[in-house]
């Protein structure tokens, strides 16, 4: 071959190099979308019917970059064929919101648009020739307040905001998307977000979605989330291994460098527990397959009352012989009358006495003791509340008894009340001003359940007892109808 030929042949590949570079420039986008994981289609998905979703997920795995594609999406309006989450058949006002000015722009405001080279943005998920103008954030040197981005049907605005400007400044706009990324310690930023959205989307009510890895702990807006039954909104959780660009040898050297309390908040997307977690437990040692239980184990339930908090009940098991207390039952809901809390828990509850707390002496509006109106219903309250065999009621003796027996192995939990498990994953503690240590009064009504059935196990029955009266009740009137004739 020539010198002339070789030389044409290296300015060919040249130019399909640029060309392949061009391209991939201009459908950034699209190389994403293709990129997905089925995890991040499904985050998608949940938008379509909800008007907030959650992405609660561990560190790296692609969090800010699965929100920031789908604001692009809705910035353009070019959606694919098999978009699963919502659309907009207009330009929409997007509003994306981060930590500081710095933080919009280093995480959201860069993906989006690309470097803001000589004042113009480079491109990035939007190529530079969908953006039409900008509008510079006051104190933070390259990062914008609002972007307008070339939509099919007309001009859509991207704006940034952050935490620190407060929730006031939130106040005014009509939103018809939002994305908040990372969690505010603010909790009045995410319901004023919320609140612009209610007369989004033409009317309808704009919707948004929330990716964060929950390092401030067990907060309320947490909390909110991982509520099933709260409407309108999804939770969706992704740890390191639903993420394959993370390998395992990362995974190992990554882990070690973290503080033990933090591994499974980083690698998983499990709440940080503020300044501890209560139950250090391994939850495999705990669970246990359900079995039937034996007749010469004792019984007692525990209740926790509420409302808008749940109630719970819970059932205790007690195998004396080997000095191990089983949770078999547990069960919590809010807003439950106490005629429906009974039918959903009278097939292990009737007969079996429970043990409650002191706030089941307050009088309702009824002037009824809030006890009475359980035993009306035909639970078997005990007379009075619980207290340990030494006295007192002692919150913190009753976790130290239970952090005790757990890791003992005295105290074991049927592996299908996953509700239980949720909650003794995520008690702890934060620090107060003082330094001092707090109790995070939240989701916690099962574990109330169980310390006030274990405070009071010297007040268990015998299963067989309930057996023996019912046996005994059957055999009486079998035959009273045989003296009867029948």
């Amino acid at each position: 071959m020539s010198a002339k030929s070789q030389l044409a042949l290296k300015i060919e590949k040249v130019k399909l190099q640029q060309a392949k570079l061009e391209w991939n420039r201009k459908n950034k986008l699209t190389l994403i979308a293709r990129s997905w994981y089925d995890w991040q289609h499904r985050f998608n998905a949940l938008t379509k019917d909800n008007l907030s979703a959650l992405l609660m997920a561990a560190n790296q795995v692609g969090k800010s970059r699965t929100g920031c594609s789908i604001d692009a999406y809705h910035l353009l309006g070019e959606y694919p064929e098999d978009w699963e989450g919502h659309k907009f058949d207009f330009p929409p006002l997007c509003w994306l919101l981060g930590y500081s000015g710095e933080k919009t722009r280093d995480l959201l405001q860069k993906k989006l648009f690309g470097d803001l080279v000589e004042g113009e943005f480079t491109g990035g998920y939007i190529p530079k020739e969908k953006i039409l103008g900008k509008i510079p954030m006051t104190g933070t040197p390259r990062a914008m307040r609002e972007v307008q981005v070339q939509h099919v049907r007309g001009i859509a605005r991207c704006q940034f905001w952050s935490y620190s400007q407060g929730q006031h400044a939130l106040m005014g706009d009509v939103v018809d998307w939002y994305h908040i990324d990372e969690e505010p310690e603010d909790p009045e930023i995410y319901p004023q977000v919320v609140t612009r959205t209610i007369n989004g989307d033409m009317g309808k009510g704009g919707r948004g979605i929330l990716t964060f890895t929950p390092e401030n702990g067990k907060t309320e807006l947490v909390c909110n989330f991982m509520d099933e039954d709260n409407p309108g909104q999804a939770m969706m959780t992704a740890t390191w291994d639903d993420a394959p660009h993370i390998t395992e040898e990362k995974k190992v050297i990554i882990l070690a460098n973290y503080p033990p309390y933090q591994r499974d908040m980083r690698s998983k997307g499990v709440p940080l527990m503020g300044a501890g977690l209560i139950f250090e437990m391994d939850e495999d040692w705990v669970k246990c397959d359900r079995f039937e239980i034996p007749l010469h184990f004792k019984i007692i339930n525990g209740m926790d009352f509420g409302w808008d908090h749940p109630w719970a009940m819970i059932q205790l098991a007690i195998d004396e012989d080997n000095d191990v207390i089983y949770v078999t039952h547990a069960f919590k809901k809010s807003k439950l009358e106490p005629h429906r809390a009974w039918r959903a828990t009278k097939n292990w509850a009737e007969g079996v006495p429970v043990a409650w707390p002191s706030d089941g002496l307050q009088t309702r509006e009824t002037g009824k003791e809030k006890r009475d109106t359980y035993i009306e219903e035909g639970f078997y309250l005990l007379d009075e509340h619980a207290t340990w065999e030494a006295g007192g009621v002692s919150v913190n003796l009753g976790i130290v008894k239970m952090n005790a027996m757990f890791k003992n192995g005295q105290l074991r939990i049927f592996s299908d009340l996953h509700e239980a498990f949720e909650e003794l994953r995520q008690y702890h503690t934060k620090t107060m001003p003082d330094g001092s240590a707090k109790i995070v009064k939240i989701k916690d009504d099962i574990i109330d359940a169980i310390r006030y059935a274990i405070m009071m196990k010297r007040e268990a029955i015998y299963k067989q007892d309930l057996i023996a009266d019912d046996d005994y009740e059957d055999d009486y009137y079998r035959d009273d109808a045989s003296a009867m004739g029948y």
